[in-house]
């Protein structure tokens, strides 16, 4: 305790330095006239005013892109009071959880599809890794595009991509104190500062929280320093930096199973909703989560003339995990051994799991060339790059995944913990080479037509810790992206698309259940078409509605004589066709909105168990809905109201398709007043996550390993925040 109460004071005391000098810069220099302008606290509201996105990587603006291309910018972020990335996807109804819980990593679910955590997160355009909690204090907007990203990315898998764009300098010093708390007794205090030395344009975002939780021994903390920097070296040309720290340190909460009710090995019953406040991992030697990560990244602009630019990007990545818990899975105390899944009296067997020194790399490099040109009377847009990308995954010689006993969901025992590392692991590292290119061509004043490449060198190795197992290849693939779009009139476009993508298996370390445990599997290609239209009626507001269909090769398990199975690539084939359809903007002076809904056919059509094919995909809702409204009151000036609404069909959890959860809703609110405090801009914030405190299943995704687990929904959770600018 007295080491967070130091901690804490010691960020205030450096959030309050800054503070006081921060207005003494901005008074004896200024930025860079070539940054951009802002507003903070008035955009901290949710104005919902943005147009562009550089997920998409065609230049133009959201209501011209022949792509789905989701936004969520700062200022809706700070209304919701979002902090993780499973609060996020309750923005949009094509965004799914994907094992998300208490005090670890988050996933996500795109299209009924699992990104990827090495391949489908951009940070400003370059690749990172997903294997670290996200920081949103320092990132201005996440874009999501939506569907296949080969064209985009290469190598990642087909739901989707994320870039997380961070804040840039802005021309107009300000600094914003803000100091939150949680009805949990969580806290947390956040400074944000933008200035200028000399010529450069400088922001800084501090931030230290204290992570308080309903559930039981799962507190922890979390540090982040962030500051980014850019000038210009000559007229044309602009230098740009980004660098971050983030630490966190909190105790994971496991998830539960299904029950097996009837004894008969088979895990097939929903246990009841009320266990959101039981935390497994609660054992005298469970030890916490803890993840440090740190970003550095460069970019050069330069304008070669009025037609043409050029961009050169650097960044490195590198992130240290300490993977530790008392893990929940399957159960041996019964007639029966149930796997995966709980006894029918709540029995479930723990292992004592710990992976410590988890070392993960990435360097990325990037050079684009965008420019237009005219060739047979016709206008283009042509942008060509090259790119590459090295990642590492560096482990410990042994992890421990140890049993040491059975407890109980409804009353839970002491166990005895067992550290010993006995199992070996498995590293790797992948090399890419990127060579992409993209034409945009006006055919005529309504029609414009979309064509690109990317050919991507891949090379993959991978090794067990003892040097055995020594697995390596290279392949050459080629991922293809056209489209076409027409404008009637110039508020509206029609558009249709077809592209590939590429995306890399690898077999889980775990020998005892796979023959080939640790090994790379060959590339695999998806393919997705869709159809869509764009309706822009106002500068303010964009409706959205596309159909698409992707199918996507996964790896499988064949059978073997010793009874654990090999797994090989392309073993089955899943298709997921969907339409989706949003509204966001203002609508009036008054009134934002974010409204989406998703309905998703996802079945596999190919197996090598027929038992799947037809049968959908586990834990992705046939139908999803999100809307978001805020409001401001005309009669009180500063103050207004806002809503989240999500509501989703239930998730099959088997394979078979006799075990759902339940349809769900949530409602979330909040209240926003402005004014002015002894001549400083104060804004006052109140959010309630789960207004009337809905007890569900949120999610139960099934793993690579196999194991299937329960994750309960959010109690009701009350967050206040104020935040001054100077």
């Amino acid at each position: 305790m007295a080491t967070r109460l130091h901690l804490k004071l010691t960020t205030i005391t450096a959030a309050l330095a800054l503070l006081f000098a921060a207005p003494a810069w901005a008074q004896t220099t200024a930025p860079s006239q070539s940054l951009q302008g802002v507003t903070v606290t008035g955009k901290a509201a949710p104005v919902l005013d943005i147009d562009r996105a550089d997920v998409g990587g065609l230049g133009q603006t959201l209501a011209k892109t022949p792509q789905s291309v989701t936004v969520l910018g700062a200022d809706l972020l700070a209304a919701t009071a979002s902090s993780s990335l499973s609060q996020i996807i309750k923005l949009d109804a094509s965004l799914a959880d994907s094992y998300n819980t208490t005090g670890f990593i988050e996933g996500l679910s795109v299209r009924g599809f699992l990104l990827d955590q090495g391949n489908n997160f951009l940070r400003n355009g370059l690749p990172v890794s997903n294997y670290a909690p996200m920081a949103l204090e320092n990132k201005e907007r996440i874009e999501v595009l939506k569907g296949v990203a080969g064209l985009q990315s290469g190598v990642s898998a087909p739901g989707g991509l994320v870039n997380l764009v961070t804040k840039a300098p802005q021309r107009d010093a300000f600094t914003t104190v803000s100091l939150g708390a949680d009805g949990n007794g969580g806290s947390k205090v956040h400074l944000e500062s933008n200035t200028g030395w000399g010529a450069m344009g400088v922001r800084v975002n501090l931030a230290a929280e204290d992570l308080h939780t309903v559930f039981d021994h799962a507190d922890g903390k979390r540090e982040l320093a962030s500051v980014a920097l850019a000038t210009n070296l000559a007229p044309g040309t602009k230098i740009s930096a980004d660098l971050e720290y983030h630490h966190k340190k909190q105790p994971s909460v496991p998830g539960l199973g299904l029950l097996d009710a009837n004894g008969d090995g088979v895990a097939d019953t929903l246990p009841a909703s009320n266990y959101s406040r039981l935390n497994l991992n609660n054992q005298s030697w469970s030890q916490p989560f803890e993840a440090t990560s740190t970003n550095a990244q460069f970019a050069i602009d330069h304008q070669i003339n009025a037609d043409w630019q050029a961009r050169l990007g650097l960044g490195t990545q590198r992130t240290v995990a300490q993977d530790r818990l008392a893990f929940p899975d399957g159960c041996s105390s019964a007639a029966n051994y149930v796997y995966p899944g709980l006894c029918a009296n709540g029995d479930v067997d723990i292992y004592d799991y710990r992976s410590e020194n988890e070392v993960r790399s990435t360097w990325a490099w990037d050079v684009k060339l965008n420019g237009k040109l005219s060739a047979l009377g016709v206008q283009h847009r042509l942008s060509l790059g090259v790119s590459g990308r090295n990642a590492t995954t560096e482990l410990n010689p042994t992890q421990a995944y140890n049993w040491v006993g059975t407890t109980n969901i409804n009353t839970p025992i002491a166990l005895p913990g067992d550290g010993t590392t006995l199992d070996l692991n498995t590293n790797s590292r992948e090399r890419a080479i990127d060579a992409s290119a993209s034409l945009v061509s006006d055919l005529t004043a309504t029609v414009q037509s979309f064509v690109g490449f990317r050919t991507t060198r891949l090379t993959r190795s991978s090794e067990r810790s003892d040097g055995s197992r020594a697995i390596a290849f290279e392949q050459t693939v080629t991922t293809p992206w056209a489209g076409l779009s027409w404008s009637p009139v110039a508020s509206t476009m029609l558009y249709a698309s077809w592209g590939q993508g590429v995306e890399l298996e690898a077999v889980p370390n775990r020998p005892t259940k796979f023959v080939n445990a640790g090994q790379v599997l060959p590339a695999l290609k998806s393919e997705q078409t869709e159809l869509g239209v764009k309706w822009q009626p106002n500068a303010r507001v964009l409706v959205s509605a596309a159909a698409f269909s992707i199918d996507k090769p996964y790896a499988d398990d064949l059978a073997t004589a010793s009874g654990i199975p090999l797994r090989v690539a392309g073993g089955k084939t899943a298709r997921h066709r969907g339409v989706e359809l949003s509204a966001v903007g203002q609508v009036d002076t008054q009134l934002s909105l974010q409204a989406s809904l998703t309905l998703l056919d996802a079945k596999y059509t190919t197996a090598v168990d027929p038992i799947l094919v037809g049968q959908q995909v586990t834990n992705v809702p046939k139908t999803k809905a999100s809307l978001f409204a805020d409001y401001k009151i005309a009669s009180v000036s500063g103050l207004s109201i806002s809503g989240l609404l999500t509501a989703e069909s239930g998730k099959t959890v088997t394979v078979d398709g006799t075990v759902a959860l339940p349809a769900a809703w949530q409602l979330d609110a909040a209240v926003r007043y402005q004014n002015r405090l002894i001549g400083t801009l104060t804004q006052w914030r109140l959010n309630v996550e789960n207004l009337t405190d809905r007890s569900y299943w949120r999610e139960a995704p099934t793993q690579y390993w196999g194991g299937t687990y329960l994750f309960p929904s959010t109690p009701r959770t009350v967050r206040a925040r104020v935040t001054v600018e100077f």
